[in-house]
């Protein structure tokens, strides 16, 4: 199966909030963030993803679907500058079939030099799949600074 990352456009904000939402749905076991008033999980940088040019948001499509999505911002912790890996979801329809490890180093041949990625806070699920593709996209070169994987590409 061919995926491909597409740059959502204004016109796909809905359509990424929406997914947006079961991300956070999904990571809301593990961070302890509520829904608001209205049933939504709030994301105080969504709008940013459109107005600002160090955020970028792609969908994850096969030829017909969408299976996810990708948030990259230059917002960094440990390097000055560089990527970093905001948000990333697969449908759980379509995990466990390297969907996610073969975005992954997509995303990272897009935006060459550092990067930072911090997987889910308490997600042993997340912890792993990072490391391993973290681990096989470096060939082992990368480190680990306050739970937040550092490398170089």
């Amino acid at each position: 199966m061919d995926y491909k990352l597409e740059k959502v456009t204004v016109e796909e904000k809905d359509i990424l909030y929406n997914l947006l939402q079961f991300a956070l749905y999904d990571g809301s076991q593990y961070t302890g963030i509520k829904i608001n008033d209205k049933g939504v999980f709030d994301y105080r940088w969504f709008d940013n993803y459109f107005t600002d040019s160090n955020r970028d948001v792609y969908f994850i499509k096969d030829k017909t679907n969408i299976l996810g999505f990708v948030m990259v911002n230059q917002h960094m912790k440990v390097f000055d500058e560089g990527h970093s890996i905001a948000e990333f979801l697969i449908l759980p329809a379509y995990r466990r079939s390297h969907i996610g490890s073969k975005i992954a180093w997509l995303i990272f041949d897009m935006f060459p030099g550092n990067w930072e990625v911090e997987p889910i806070e308490n997600s042993m699920e997340a912890e792993c799949f990072w490391r391993q593709v973290i681990d096989k996209y470096t060939k082992s070169n990368y480190n680990v600074v306050d739970r937040i994987y550092t490398f170089k590409n």
